[in-house]
């Protein structure tokens, strides 16, 4: 099985969480690490190592990151045979430079697609949506912060 996490799918899945959760990226490389052992364990909540009878929850948004990072790798796949993720990059780009928006057909639809596979997962519809919405504009090149 492929890894979902490739160098690249990590460094988009840095680069939302230093953007958007920057409090989070002291904890990004072992939330990667326990992602790639456990998706499935990671998305439903990561205990930190603490002293004896401390256990440190986090509810941390970087796994909702690197789930929804997963899945547009998949949804990049199905648009371009080509490789995934410079394909999708250009794809999304494309729709921002009409206009200077998201094309509701295009980059509506990849959010659409990872906001319904987070949920699936479990997360919160206005997590899974923000996340969502963060990873479509760090694939299209977008410096603007998502609309409240």
């Amino acid at each position: 099985m492929a890894d979902p996490l490739s160098a690249e799918a990590v460094g988009v899945a840095r680069a939302v969480v230093a953007r958007w959760h920057a409090g989070e990226l002291e904890a990004f490389e072992d939330l990667v690490e326990a992602y790639r052992a456990d998706p499935d364990g990671t998305v439903r909540g990561v205990r930190l190592g603490a002293p004896v009878g401390i256990g440190i929850d986090l509810a941390a948004v970087t796994p909702w990151v690197l789930a929804a990072v997963s899945a547009a790798g998949g949804v990049l796949v199905e648009k371009a045979a080509e490789d995934a993720w410079s394909a999708g990059r250009r794809w999304l780009s494309r729709a921002w430079g009409r206009g200077g928006k998201p094309e509701a057909e295009e980059a509506g639809q990849a959010t659409v697609v990872i906001t319904v596979h987070l949920t699936g997962l479990g997360a919160a519809e206005p997590v899974a949506r923000a996340v969502a919405e963060q990873v479509v504009r760090e694939l299209g090149g977008r410096d603007d912060a998502p609309a409240a």
